[in-house]
């Protein structure tokens, strides 16, 4: 077995230590090296509740390991069956996040510069498959990375980051919008408490060696190591994998690891290059939503979407969805999918739209200055005239409030409405707003408006029964989506 650890001399290196084979090896190796390579030395435990007095044995087990190495040890115990019952997760899946919130702690709070996980070949190789049996794109064929950036794993899993407890349903599970989740990368970027978390983050030193190497090492050293008997339980499908499927073609082809090790570092790096291209063809909007020309071949669409998806806080999309999505490519314009996680998509003059709906809303306010709460908009009223904007929406409006009648309010638009356009004309308000091309997800804007007629759509336009004139008592009206600043949308 050989680890090449140049990579991080002079570094602050924690090992994460379950006290299993895999783990206990990176550990043995390490301490032999370290000191060759200027690396300082530190090893984390996190005991996860499930297997009882056999895991506190490990946790006993472990302690003994690192004092005998003089390596200090940062060890947490979690409740994961208690944790998973509240996110409503398999046992897998909430220790994951438990770990992986605990090492994002470590490199937060500047007590390590990267964490090393001991998975190899075989875990690679068994994450490869799992990901192809439940569907997957190059991004699942490329099985694990070598290395995930302390930004990238603090956004998904520090708790502290989410200012909630870990016990919490809040914790990792409540979807972000595009906004919220810019928002939390950038709190992250400049670490806690001002550590810099640049160039951190969980490294697989031993990903390209296969279990038998590991093995091998562990007998030449005769190192002992604790046995998670949860790991010979089928019922889980990682083990059924491991024991039903990848040993038995190992048998048959005993280079399977290595070769689906070098398979998904070409999957990996091809998938960074289309993503790369569609990420280029992916734009987000000044509403929130974003937009996938029709122009944009299929793969690199799937892709866009899948960005699209992550960004609107829909973390656990599948190709089923990136699919659903594409199926309007080749849709009438206006027509529209529900897809999960609360996304929906809709085909729009030359494009696909994809965009978190905002609930309805039930409003009336009395026509007066102020501002007012409309739904997923803020409105605001005031005496004065503004400058003329350019042509769309989200843009101020100047117009006369003494041409207003009595009764007006401030509502949704209704069905049945109508509007005098700027320069005459009435048509009904939906025909006018289809006339303009906004698209349909942005026609719940605010309106002011006396029984059916309506004098201004906020944002978009006044009615010419309400154009200032010499004589006229100004008034501007303002509106802004909630959590954002005013910005004009060209039409």
């Amino acid at each position: 077995m050989d680890i090449d650890l140049t990579p991080w001399r002079g570094r602050r290196v924690c090992i994460a230590l379950s006290g299993g084979g895999d783990s206990v090896a990176l550990f043995d190796w390490c301490v032999r090296h370290a000191a060759a390579n200027r690396i300082t030395l530190s090893a984390v435990h996190v005991e996860h509740g499930i297997r009882g007095s056999a895991s506190q044995k490990d946790a006993a087990f472990i302690n003994t390991l690192c004092a005998r190495a003089c390596v200090p040890l940062f060890c947490f115990a979690e409740d994961v069956p208690a944790l998973a019952a509240v996110w409503g997760t398999g046992l897998e899946e909430a220790g994951r996040r438990v770990r992986y919130a605990r090492f994002c702690k470590l490199l937060a709070e500047d007590k390590a510069d990267v964490v090393f996980t001991a998975h190899h070949a075989g875990d690679n190789a068994e994450s490869v498959l799992l990901n192809l049996f439940r569907g997957a794109s190059l991004a699942g064929a490329g099985g694990i990375r070598a290395f995930l950036p302390a930004e990238e794993l603090c956004a998904r899993f520090a708790p502290e980051l989410l200012a909630v407890s870990p016990a919490s349903p809040e914790f990792l599970s409540a979807p972000l919008t595009g906004g919220a989740r810019a928002e939390r990368l950038a709190s992250v970027g400049g670490g806690v408490a001002g550590v810099s978390l640049a160039g951190k983050g969980v490294a697989r030193p031993m990903l390209a060696l296969p279990k038998a190497e590991v093995e091998a090492y562990l007998a030449a050293r005769a190192l002992p190591w604790r046995t998670d008997e949860s790991n010979a339980d089928t019922s889980f499908a990682r083990n059924f994998v491991r024991a039903a499927v990848l040993a038995p073609a190992k048998q048959r082809f005993p280079a399977a690891e290595r070769h689906l090790y070098a398979f998904s570092r070409l999957a990996q790096e091809d998938e960074a290059f289309l993503s790369s291209l569609a990420a280029a063809r992916l734009t987000r909007q000044e509403d929130g939503s974003f937009r996938i020309p029709q122009e944009t071949p299929r793969p690199l669409f799937l892709r866009a979407c899948a960005r699209a998806f992550r960004a609107l806080g829909a973390e656990d999309a599948s190709l089923s969805s990136f699919q659903a999505a594409a199926s309007l490519l080749s849709a009438r314009s206006g027509a529209e999918r529900d897809l999960p996680c609360g996304v929906r998509a809709v085909r729009e003059y030359g494009a696909v739209v994809l965009f978190r709906p905002a609930p309805a809303a039930d409003y009336a306010y009395p026509f007066a200055e102020g501002q007012f709460l409309c739904g997923a908009y803020t409105v605001r009223i005031e005496a004065g005239g503004v400058p003329k904007k350019e042509r769309g929406l989200m843009r101020p409006l100047c117009f006369d409030a003494a041409a207003l009648p009595q009764g007006c309010l401030l509502r949704p638009r209704r069905a049945g409405d109508t509007f005098t356009k700027f320069g005459g004309g009435t048509k009904k308000l939906k025909d006018w707003l289809i006339d303009q091309k906004i698209p349909r997800r942005l026609r719940d804007l605010p309106v002011i408006a006396c029984g059916g007629t309506v004098y201004a759509v906020c944002g978009a336009e006044i009615s010419e029964q309400v154009r200032p004139g010499e004589n006229a008592s100004p008034c501007t009206i303002t509106i802004y989506r909630q959590g954002e600043t005013q910005q004009c949308i060209p039409m």
